[in-house]
């Protein structure tokens, strides 16, 4: 059975456009933090200082946020509505640094950076346990990246 092509295929007019989200976005008015990094309405953001924004950890549950934040420092940043704000701004082990952004361990992991040593020359990024023997051994810092 034949079926005629103008039954079956839709001209250019006719073609479905994308859509487009005109949702409105919160708007940042944090320094270091552009609008485009923040996290989605309800969720938090760590922000590590001397990181691109870009390479900053996703977004994620505020509550878990703030434990990591404790402990490895960064400012958590929340979104509600329309609303920015820093929920707080802790100091902790994190001293990114003088550390170039492609040398920054993968999400999950840590790396011992040796201050003095080329990024080149740095150890591979691995488990928390072994950066931390690693630095202690070498005399250097650990580097931690949450998901």
């Amino acid at each position: 059975m034949a079926l005629m092509a103008s039954s079956t295929v839709a001209t250019t007019s006719e073609a479905a456009q994308p859509v487009v989200d005109t949702m409105p976005q919160a708007v940042s008015t944090i320094a270091g933090v552009p609008s485009e990094a923040l996290p989605q309405s309800g969720q938090c953001r760590i922000f590590f200082d001397h990181v691109a924004a870009d390479k900053q950890p996703a977004g994620m549950e505020c509550g878990h946020a703030l434990w990591l934040a404790r402990n490895w420092g960064g400012r958590v940043v929340a979104v509600k509505g329309l609303q920015a704000a820093v929920l707080d701004d802790f100091d902790g082990r994190n001293d990114f640094a003088g550390v170039p952004s492609d040398a920054l361990p993968p999400a999950g992991y840590c790396r011992a950076w040796i201050d003095g040593l080329a990024a080149e020359q740095q150890p591979q990024a691995t488990d928390c346990v072994a950066a931390r023997h690693l630095a202690s051994e070498r005399g250097g810092r650990v580097l931690f990246m949450p998901l």
